[in-house]
């Protein structure tokens, strides 16, 4: 009877653990057992697998989003070349894909992505449940945002690698793309058409360009409170105005800190669009009344220059860069990258035409460009 009992426990173990098993098996699987996700797949595989006849179009998922946030569903599959390396930290968190119609910005939130996604590199993505979003114009895929008070992204990022693991497959390592050479015609018609322009988040080489002696910076003075565009009580803008003193491709925490504490920004204002306080050298107290500035707490009797040291962070930096009188680009740099506190070559500064190659991507109707490597790789000077 013991002996009975001992293999009917057994048996209902190896049930419970198959079942386990399946519940957590990835989508399919290829070769001998091996998840579909680790090992590298065909496309005539994938295509079977899926059970579909042919990949959507990066172009034709696009059309999908009708100015709001649009949850996929459907067998809807994806193809792409990854065009991105997060090595220099100037990109993270996101892996750029590109096919003949177009590209678009994968937010898998997770770091050290070229280990896994080669440059170059086909990646099929499974659409049906990630949402298509905006931000700021540029076309994301992701989850659902999150409903939190300080996000302005209409996606948030797949950060669990189960969940990635459903929804993108690697395929084979391929030559990596080459630039595409944009001329400064189509980067107008990019901007004119908006979202569903092919150009957005296309790997791109620009040529004939020089610097604007101008840079575009919005800082949150403490980022934990809410920041979106409703709240111009806690966001500041350095732009309009020359460089700000800013000379070096992004800043660092470090950095920020210096720029501040060495009174560059004295003169910034905070606000937001029309509604605009007065410098950061005033205080919330100065400015601002009822829940508003309660929201503050007793950072409302620090100036806000003490406020952005307080919850310093590294900063992105936009420095524009003329190509045409009509056409200028914002080049983009993260205050995370590894080149961030780089100061810009001074031929850059004093004039010299550069090319630049980067993502090309929409900034509120805006062109602007992310540079993929470090500026030594990413800009040839002339």
């Amino acid at each position: 009877m013991k002996k009975t009992l001992i293999v009917i426990a057994a048996l209902a173990a190896l049930v419970s653990c198959k079942s386990l098993k399946d519940e957590w098996d990835p989508v399919f699987t290829v070769g001998d057992n091996e998840p579909a996700w680790f090992v590298p797949a065909s496309r005539e595989d994938i295509l079977a697998k899926a059970g579909i006849e042919e990949f959507t179009t990066i172009a034709e998922l696009k059309t999908l989003y009708k100015q709001a946030p649009v949850v996929i569903t459907g067998n809807k599959w994806i193809e792409g070349q990854v065009t991105t390396s997060d090595k220099s930290g100037n990109i993270y968190n996101e892996l750029y894909i590109q096919d003949k119609t177009g590209a678009i910005d994968l937010k898998l939130g997770r770091a050290s992505l070229y280990n896994e996604y080669k440059v170059g590199q086909w990646v099929y993505v499974k659409c049906d449940g990630l949402t298509l979003g905006s931000y700021s114009g540029q076309p994301q895929l992701g989850f659902a945002a999150d409903e939190t008070s300080t996000n302005e992204y209409e996606t948030s990022y797949i950060t669990l690698q189960s969940l990635i693991n459903e929804h993108v497959f690697r395929g084979f390592e391929a030559e990596p793309l080459k630039p595409l050479e944009v001329t400064p015609d189509a980067i107008k018609a990019a901007c004119n058409e908006g979202f569903k322009n092919e150009l957005w988040g296309k790997l791109v080489k620009v040529s004939g360009l020089t610097y604007g002696n101008e840079i575009f910076a919005l800082f949150y003075p403490n980022s934990n409170m809410p920041h979106k565009s409703g709240n111009p009580e806690n966001r500041v803008f350095l732009s309009d105005n020359g460089t700000w003193g800013v000379d070096t491709w992004a800043c660092s925490k470090a950095a920020y800190i210096g720029y501040l504490e060495n009174g560059n920004w004295d003169e910034a204002e905070v606000g937001s669009g029309a509604t605009r306080y007065g410098s950061i050298l005033g205080r919330p107290a100065d400015y601002l009344e009822g829940e508003t500035l309660n929201k503050f707490g007793s950072d409302m009797l620090l100036t806000y220059k003490e406020i952005m040291i307080k919850y310093a962070q590294a900063n992105y930096i936009s420095h524009y860069f003329k190509l045409t009188d009509d056409v200028s680009v914002q080049v983009r740099t993260s205050g995370y990258a590894k080149f961030c506190d780089s100061k810009l070559d001074s031929r850059i500064l004093n004039g010299a035409t550069v090319e630049i190659t980067g993502i090309m991507t929409n900034y509120n109707g805006a062109a602007q460009m992310t540079l993929i490597d470090d500026p030594s790789e990413s800009v040839v000077i002339f």
